[in-house]
């Protein structure tokens, strides 16, 4: 298995295409960098990629407007345009030009419909045709040859389609404009077109109706169904009224100056990336500038905020890079993004401050990472840190990144060319190459520091060892080695008659290998500075070289697709298969192999290298990753992580690219897995300096602390006084009220009597009236139902009569019928007598007939063709009457369409003002049911605070009764201490003593300590001299050994007494072997000596041991029984004096009690029972006072006599330890 590579994430924008970045969502933007569509999600550094085909470059990116889907342009020999879907990230469709169009190599301008069903497409000169695609279906359903053979220079550079339309375009460009409508799959132009003085830069619909223009000089066109209604010059406009149609303006238009004259006026106010939305319009203004305007009604757009593209550092002063290549808004209409000729991508808040309350332009913002702009020329990573480090060639920057989080942790510009840099394992230091010196520089927390610098111009190549300890810089053909702790140049390595290309350290740092232009590779010893080893491969110019992880084996790659291994002066070759390879790298312990080939791939191969190559290839960058320049030097390049889970590749382009190292099974982490360091360095005075704005900022949050809390306590000041103030008005107004409530409630009361008394009338009354109806109904019942009797009798006759009526019909109408048909019988037979007659004539009529058929139709044709001839010339004029009346009734429907939808929210807007009014309504209602509530709140309030004011008065006086009775208490207080006091001084004296016991005790303990940290010193000389002793011991036997062979080669010698030659060379032989060499004699010298100094110490010791012995021996009987003694007595009265200390702690609860039982805990005590407490408090006094006196005498006897066992102690103690010494 092959190690693989997958992509974390790549920076980089391509800046030769158009509309190359698009909102996705609020946090997702779509833009192209290297060989791949970002798909980046900003906020949480995610990015999904589009992978475009290899061999393909593209020019135009469009996004659906439901933000679905892509479709992007690929130029070639066949121009196609690849749909893809965003969710899935796969190609949904791929749509080609359905003819045969061999000069056509792209599309000029392409965009989808507003129901994101159709694709408008126009393709490139010389025949611009516009293809109408069903994008779904993958055909052309219509199109159009928009080009004007009679002006070549007419070209179409942008299109619009309609919002709220699929069948309605707009087409622009230089010399040329027309407004397209589809009827019957055919496309006809309406409307405004006499664009033979306008160039056409950009374009957007404000609505259905509505289109805007901008052109080169500077002016929006404003177009209004089909027509053109106005010309603003936007050097000038601050406010545009839609409505307002000013005459002077168009008549103008009609004049303008000759084509010659407009091609020389330098286009500094071009109108570019026209962008409509629903709050207003925004567009590029010439060079560095954007500008917004804001809707205020459905006509007017007033200018609102400018946006200035902020200056990028570059040597390259280059003013056409400012130029706005593209303008997106994001879904929440508050953030635009723009692109220009930087690979950068800018963004712009809206609906900040406007141009009345601050005038000055804001600059834009970057999104994401600052990028480099131009070539990245090295890359150099370390071990203690997950940071890597870049150099741009253009832009004269150096940066600093993080793989881990993917972000830029430090960017420096410089004045001066970077021609390479280096980065220290620690993470901590770098190299940089100027174009004058070597500076070695320390990493800070926000600034590059230079700490030292050589005279080595123009170094591109420099190396830190792994260790950190040396660096190695090329200047010219030389190498020289520096130390990074004095800056000392310890070795200057000569030998290459060339430029010096690259530089290898090995991973012992043992060994540096170098490979020269003129194609020879040598090995330095880094300890000597010399030269070992030397490779030359004749006839083939080297590129790079990589070493394994044993340090036997170098590889190094050439012009000729071949893979050398060199390995003991033995080389083979591995033939790479249809690529080239200009850079390479190794992993340290030969798991990974990666290469570089032009185009931007990175290639893998199996390592150890077996044949055939079948290599791994991946391809993200569209540049090269390598390049020459004019000094034969190349811009590098990939490099891996320490850890080798991560590889960055960088691109001539300015794209970076940063891959997850993805191991095959049973691979992987490299040794023990490190754990990458945070800390960064600072300069002291800085951390001064923040730490003193720290503490500054701290006392200003004081100060504002105080003066809030002054502040408050003033509005609450203030607050209490309006609340007082509101209070009385309250209670007044509630008197007012209450007063008029009692008069209501009378008034009231009177009413309802009235009332009552009316009422008791009405029933009466209506009691009256309802018995004089109920005997009125009565009788009219009565007289109903006589006439009901009457009629119902008279229906009865009439159903008799009308029955024997319709018996006299039907026997009538029997008769009639049998007449009639006896009649109609005779008068068909006539009727057919006579038909028989008229056939006969008719047949002689249709022969007479016939021959002035012949007759008239010879005549007939004659006319004919002259009818037809006059009829065809009318019908053509008809037709074209036709099409000119169904182009002004597109254009009449579109009025009446926008009229309908004026009166339709004119109706809205009326609908709304009704529902808010009655909103406004409710509202009101509902402050008035919350003011009744607060009044009611007020009133409860007022009562609660009366009774709090009463309770306040109550607790007042009650303060001043205990005040009184304090008074007292405080006298009789003070009595009770004068008693106190004489006791309080003696259990202060006895206090003094149990500290100063307690001092000596401690003391005591101290110097138990220091004596038992002498025993071990002791004990340890002891060690030591253990270990001399088997040191002496491991000696001899060593010594022995020697003897013995010397014994043995002895013997071996006394067997060659008869042959003197062979004895003479034996002998010879022994001494060389045993007496020669310079290590035998200093091995004896060295024994002599230790002999000799063995010796000396040995009889030392034999004297001081006599002495101690003697010494020992008179003390060893007294010692022995007063040390067992003493220990015992020791800790006797260690245990007494425990004791005593628990008899302390029972004092002092006891004195504690005692204070609490002179304290007065009732309130309402009496002097008498004070008097009668206290009495009994003191009760024993004198008895107390002498059996503490006794017990202290006791302690001082005790104390004494403990002073005087631990010195006795103290004076035997080191005869212990020389007798303990002596035994062991």
């Amino acid at each position: 298995m092959i190690t693989s590579l997958q992509s974390r994430v790549i920076y980089g924008l391509k800046t030769d295409i158009i509309s190359n970045a698009h909102y996705i969502s609020d946090s997702e933007i779509l833009y192209p960098v290297g060989n791949v569509i970002a798909i980046h999600n900003i906020p949480q550094y995610e990015q999904k990629l589009i992978r475009l085909p290899d061999k393909q470059q593209i020019n135009i990116i469009a996004v659906a407007h439901n933000k679905k889907f892509a479709a992007i342009c690929e130029v070639g020999e066949k121009p196609t345009i690849s749909i893809y879907d965003l969710q899935t990230l796969k190609r949904r469709k791929l749509l080609g030009i359905p003819y045969d169009a061999s000069d056509v190599t792209r599309f000029t301008c392409i965009e989808f419909t507003f129901d994101n069903k159709y694709i408008v497409a126009v393709t490139g000169e010389p025949d611009q045709n516009m293809l109408f695609y069903n994008w779904e279906k993958g055909k052309v359903e219509s199109s159009l040859k928009v080009g004007i053979p009679q002006d070549p220079s007419a070209i179409v550079e942008v299109l619009s389609c309609n919002p709220s339309e699929a069948g309605i375009v707009a087409l622009g460009g230089l010399r040329i404009f027309k407004f397209l409508t589809l009827s019957d799959s055919i496309w006809r132009p309406y409307g405004f077109s006499k664009a033979d003085t306008i160039f056409t830069c950009s374009m957007t619909w404000l609505n259905s109706d509505r289109l805007l223009l901008g052109t080169l000089d500077g002016r929006i066109l404003y177009l209004e169904n089909g027509d053109l209604k106005n010309i603003y010059k936007m050097t000038d406009t601050v406010s545009m009224n839609l409505k307002i149609r000013e005459e002077y303006v168009i008549q103008a238009t009609s004049s303008l100056i000759a084509l010659e004259s407009i091609k020389r006026i330098p286009w500094e106010h071009n109108i570019r990336s026209l962008i409509a939305f629903q709050r207003g319009f925004a567009f590029a203004f010439g060079r560095r500038t954007i500008i917004l305007f804001e809707k205020e009604g459905p006509h007017k757009y007033i200018k609102r905020n400018i946006y200035i593209i902020p200056t990028q550092p570059s040597k390259e002063k280059n003013e056409e890079l400012y130029q706005v290549n593209t303008i997106n808004i994001n879904l929440s209409i508050d953030r635009l993004i723009i692109t220009t000729g930087w690979p950068q991508l800018f963004y712009a808040k809206l609906w900040g401050p406007d141009l009345n309350v601050d005038p000055e332009p804001q600059e834009l913002k970057i999104i994401g990472q600052a990028l480099h702009f131009g070539p990245i020329i090295d890359i150099s990573v370390c071990a203690w840190k997950s940071i890597f480090m870049t150099c741009g060639q253009i832009d004269h920057s150096v940066r600093l990144w993080d793989f881990e989080s993917k972000s830029l942790i430090l960017y420096k510009q410089y004045a001066e060319d970077i021609c390479g840099i280096a980065l220290h394992p620690t993470g901590l230091f770098c190299l940089i190459g100027f174009s004058d010196k070597l500076r070695f520089m320390s990493i800070l927390i926000d600034d590059f520091l230079p700490m030292e610098e050589f005279s080595i111009r123009c170094c591109n190549t420099a190396k830190f060892s792994h260790g950190g300890h040396l660096f190695a810089a090329v200047n010219g053909n030389i190498v020289q080695v520096y130390s990074t702790i004095g800056f000392v140049n310890i070795f200057i390595l000569k030998g290459h008659t060339n430029i010096v290309k690259k530089i290898l350290w090995s991973q012992t740092d043992t060994k540096l290998f170098t490979l020269g232009a003129e194609g020879t590779i040598y090995q330095w010893d880094t300890s000597t500075g010399r030269r070992s080893a030397e490779i030359i491969l004749k006839g083939i110019t080297l590129h790079d070289i990589a070493l394994s992880a044993d340090e036997q084996v170098v590889f190094c790659i050439a012009d000729d697709n071949i893979i050398h291994e060199i390995k003991e002066n033995m080389i083979r070759k591995y033939h790479f298969p249809d690529a080239n390879a200009y850079f390479m790298i190794l992993g340290k312990e030969d798991q990974a192999f990666f290469f570089v080939s032009p185009g931007g791939f990175i290639l893998s191969i199996k390592c150890p290298i077996q044949e055939p190559i079948h290599p791994l290839s991946f391809h993200i960058h569209s540049a090269d990753i390598t390049k020459v320049d004019r000094h034969n030097r190349r811009c590098k390049h990939i490099a891996l992580s320490y850890n080798e889970q991560y590889l960055i590749s960088v691109s001539i382009d300015g794209s970076l690219c940063i891959w997850k190292v993805i191991y095959p099974e049973g691979k992987g982490k490299i040794g023990k897995e490190i754990a990458y360091t945070n800390e960064v360095l600072i300069n002291k005075n800085d951390l001064q300096e923040k730490i003193q704005t720290i503490i500054d900022l701290n006392v200003r949050m004081r100060e504002l602390e105080t003066e809030h809390a002054y502040k408050m306590r003033q509005i609450e000041v203030i607050h209490n006084d309006k609340v007082r103030d509101i209070h009385q008005g309250y209670c007044e107004a509630i008197e007012e009220l209450r007063v008029k409530i009692s008069r209501l409630q009378e008034d009231h009361k009177n009413e309802l009597n009235t009332i009552n008394v009316e009422i008791l009338k009405m029933k009466e009354e209506h009691e009256d009236t309802m018995k004089q109806m109920e005997t009125n109904y009565n009788a009219k019942l009565i007289t109903e139902y006589d006439r009901y009797l009457a009629l119902e009798n008279s229906m009865n006759l009439m159903r008799q009569n009308y029955e024997k009526r319709l018996e006299e019909v039907e026997s009538h109408g029997v008769e009639e019928l049998q007449k009639a048909t006896t009649k109609y019988e005779g008068l068909l037979h006539e009727k057919k007598l006579q038909l028989e007659e008229t056939q006969d004539e008719m047949i002689q009529q249709i022969r007479v007939h016939e021959q002035m058929m012949t007759q008239i139709e010879d005549d007939a044709d004659k006319e004919i063709l002259e009818l037809k001839t006059n009829y065809e010339t009318f019908l053509h004029e008809e037709k074209q009457i036709n099409i000119r009346l169904k182009g002004e009734t597109g254009v009449l429907r579109n009025r009446y369409i926008s009229s309908l939808k004026d009166v339709e929210e004119l109706r809205r807007q009326v609908q709304r003002f009704q529902n808010e009014y009655g909103y406004f309504q409710k509202t009101i209602q509902e402050l008035e049911r919350d003011k009744d509530d607060l009044k009611t709140e007020i009133n409860e309030r007022d009562t609660t605070i009366q009774d709090r004011e009463r309770q306040i008065y109550e607790l007042k006086r009650s303060n001043q009764e205990l005040e009184k009775f304090k008074f007292v208490l405080n006298y009789k207080i003070i009595e009770l201490k004068n008693q106190i006091e004489p006791r309080d001084r003696e259990i202060k004296e006895l206090k003094e003593k149990i500290r100063d016991m307690e001092t000596e005790l401690v003391n005591l303990h101290k110097t138990t300590i220091s004596l038992e940290l002498q025993l071990h010193e002791l004990r340890e000389k002891l060690g030591a001299s253990r270990r001399e002793l088997q040191y002496e011991i491991h000696r001899n036997k060593r010594c022995q050994q020697l003897l013995k062979k010397i014994r043995i080669d002895l013997l071996d010698a006394s067997g060659l007494v008869q042959n003197p030659q062979a004895l003479k060379t034996a002998i010879t032989k022994l001494y060389h072997k045993y007496s020669s060499s310079d290590e035998f004699l200093r091995t004896r010298k060295a024994d002599l000596d230790a002999q000799c100094e063995f010796i000396k110490q040995r009889d030392h010791l034999e004297r001081t041991i006599a002495s101690l012995r003697k010494q020992v021996f008179q003390d060893k009987e007294i010692s022995g029984k007063d040390i067992d003694k003493t220990v015992e007595e020791n800790i006797i009265l260690i245990t007494e004096l425990n004791a005593l200390r628990e008899e302390l702690k029972d004092a002092r609860k006891h004195i504690i009690h005692m204070e609490s039982l002179l304290g007065y805990k009732s309130k309402d005590m009496r002097s008498s029972e004070a008097k009668k407490k206290m009495e009994e408090a003191c009760y024993g006094h004198e008895k107390l006072r002498i059996e503490y006196k006794s017990q202290m005498q006791e302690c001082q006897n005790i104390i004494i006599a403990l002073k005087e066992d631990m010195y006795k102690l103290i004076s035997k103690i080191p005869c212990e330890e020389l007798e303990t010494k002596i035994t062991f």
